[in-house]
């Protein structure tokens, strides 16, 4: 794993939370300061209470999408992680909700970008 790729944004009691650093952006903190700041509220109590508790057995706010990949999910956002070893959450990248089912592009995206910095899901 390339460390180097990996932001600590939230140390929880049970999970820290990090997020991909591709070319010096932060993929999930420049995403969520880009929210309306209901929404970024909303996400950021959602990823805090998840590092600190576990994450929620609510599907409308936390659910596998297969092969390793999750997502938290508020009104409209996305975003996208993986667990890692040492009680790690990586989280890949954020995305609006287009669709009901899922945007297969999104799950492509998540994939390449732990490919790519060598993370590997549990």
């Amino acid at each position: 794993m390339n460390k180097d790729a990996l932001h600590l944004l939230y140390r929880g009691e049970k999970f820290s939370l990090f997020e991909i650093v591709e070319d010096g952006c932060h993929l999930v903190a420049d995403y969520i300061e880009g929210l309306p700041e209901a929404d970024q509220k909303k996400m950021m109590a959602l990823l805090k209470r998840s590092a600190d508790h576990g994450p929620p057995r609510n599907i409308e706010k936390f659910r596998s999408l297969g092969d390793g990949l999750y997502e938290f999910k508020t009104f409209g956002v996305r975003i996208f992680c993986v667990f890692s070893k040492g009680k790690m959450i990586i989280l890949t990248h954020g995305a609006p909700k287009r669709r009901q089912k899922g945007d297969p592009d999104e799950y492509e995206k998540a994939f390449r970008l732990l490919e790519r910095h060598g993370i590997e899901r549990k």
